[in-house]
């Protein structure tokens, strides 16, 4: 089987593996598992208070960055990556990589927690930062063209085959 537009995986057999690296890969990153609740912030708040309006704006902007493209990655592997995957321990990984991609984000707000009085101000104007929205753009484009051609007719022609490689693509960048 291919790893990718090779019929779906029905049975998710972890006995007979074509590509073990992909197993071992879900396993190591099992084990990075981590809550956000667990890492003690307490002086964060008092640290982002002694910086200078230019370093809590980089700080800040730093974060609405990384929740939103970490929004972006724990949604659209399994939107995009799924329905054309065709062995399971390549499945297993990508619902992984997802998962710790939401724990990311997560984190990020439990830092925004504790250093804003009232973050849903910072999550509110999250879009409106161009730069930021643009940078998640970039990466979505190439997520909605595949899961277009996952949807379409045209399953598995090139263009799907380039679709793919190109949401693979920015997916690393």
């Amino acid at each position: 089987a291919k790893m990718f537009l090779d019929g779906s995986v029905n049975v998710q057999r972890y006995d007979v593996l074509k590509y073990k690296q992909f197993d071992k890969l879900t396993d190591k990153q099992l084990g990075f598992f981590w809550r956000p609740e667990e890492v003690d912030i307490g002086r964060d708040s008092k640290d982002f208070r002694e910086l200078t309006e230019h370093e809590q704006h980089i700080f800040t902007s730093n974060l609405k960055r990384q929740i939103l493209l970490d929004s972006v990655q724990g949604r659209s592997p399994n939107l995009a990556f799924l329905p054309v995957v065709s062995i399971p321990e390549l499945e297993t990984w990508i619902e992984t990589w997802a998962f710790s991609e939401t724990i990311h984000s997560r984190s990020y707000t439990h830092l925004i927690r504790n250093v804003y009085p009232d973050p849903s101000v910072i999550f509110d104007q999250m879009l409106n930062d161009k730069e930021i929205a643009d940078c998640a753009g970039s990466i979505t484009h190439y997520y909605d063209n595949l899961i277009a051609y996952n949807d379409s007719t045209d399953y598995g022609s090139y263009q799907h085959k380039e679709a793919l490689y190109m949401a693979i693509m920015a997916a690393n960048i």
